[in-house]
């Protein structure tokens, strides 16, 4: 009871007696007798703390439990969301209109007749909604009386209730499927993509690495003088003069340098990185084609 509507709560109440069949004063002591038993949480607490001989008659309690759970102030908060009730951008007519009847029924006392209820549902509903129900009324709802009008709503919330099912079950059955498919398309078509980088990758992988192995492959050393880098051994040098010495000089510091260079070449070339970003693309693929087969 603690979060129930209060009037909804008395009408169930109403219904359970009357299937008992009492009447008149047989009635209301009935109500006396058994309206304690549909009460838990605080509504309990609220009957039991009541002082005794305060409540004497049906009519007493019902006044008072209705003042202590439904407020003047609960009342103004209801009547005021059914004077600005707006149908949702995306809500079906059915739950509209369902929606707005459950907000009459929470104020029994709200005040508005029939026909300033048609008015105000309809002014809330969105425009293409109010224009589907001009088109089925033939004009609009407005012009018409009260009880063809509440006819046409509710003759358009049943066949909107029905389409809507009908459009729940075709999709519970296709949409998902259809997405599983477009999933399974679109890793197949990425892992098509990836061979065809990778069968071109390895056609091109022979011949880098043949140039690789040209570039990386030492030169027959030659045999130089480490003095003056002229072709023979130390010791056999014919010392020159001048600047003939220092061209000579020159001459054998580039050779030596240029022997280094050929003998012991930088790891780092782009070859060798190439080599290696094919070889781990063709681990990454394996691995994941074993993923998508498991």
């Amino acid at each position: 009871m603690d979060n129930e509507d209060p009037h909804a709560h008395l009408v169930t109440f109403y219904e359970l007696c009357g299937s008992v069949g009492a009447m008149g004063e047989e009635e209301e002591a009935l109500y006396m007798r058994l309206f304690p038993f549909s009460l838990n949480g605080k509504a309990k607490d609220w009957l039991q703390s009541q002082p005794n001989q305060s409540l004497t008659s049906w009519e007493d309690v019902e006044q008072k439990f209705l003042a202590r759970f439904f407020p003047p102030s609960k009342s103004t908060e209801i009547k005021v969301a059914i004077t600005t009730f707006v149908q949702g951008v995306d809500e079906p007519l059915c739950e509209a209109w369902e929606r707005f009847k459950a907000l009459l029924r929470k104020c029994p006392s709200h005040g508005f007749s029939l026909e300033m209820q048609v008015q105000i549902f309809y002014n809330g509903l969105q425009p293409h909604t109010m224009m589907i129900l001009d088109a089925s009324f033939g004009g609009s709802v407005l012009l018409r009386t009260v009880d063809e009008a509440i006819a046409v709503i509710e003759n358009m919330v049943s066949t909107d209730m029905w389409s809507r099912r009908g459009r729940t079950q075709v999709q519970k059955r296709g949409v998902y499927e259809l997405n599983a498919q477009d999933a399974i398309l679109a890793q197949n078509k990425l892992l098509a993509q990836q061979m065809e980088v990778l069968t071109q990758s390895m056609a091109k992988l022979p011949q880098q690495l043949q140039a690789m192995q040209a570039h990386n492959q030492p030169h027959h050393q030659v045999m130089r003088c480490d003095f003056y880098g002229d072709n023979h051994p130390n010791g056999h040098c014919q010392v020159p003069s001048g600047s003939q010495s220092e061209e000579v000089n020159y001459m054998g510091n580039q050779e030596r340098q240029n022997f280094f260079n050929n003998t012991f070449p930088n790891p780092s070339n782009q070859g060798w990185r190439q080599a290696q970003i094919l070889i781990n693309l063709l681990i990454n693929t394996h691995l994941r084609m074993i993923g998508i087969q498991n």
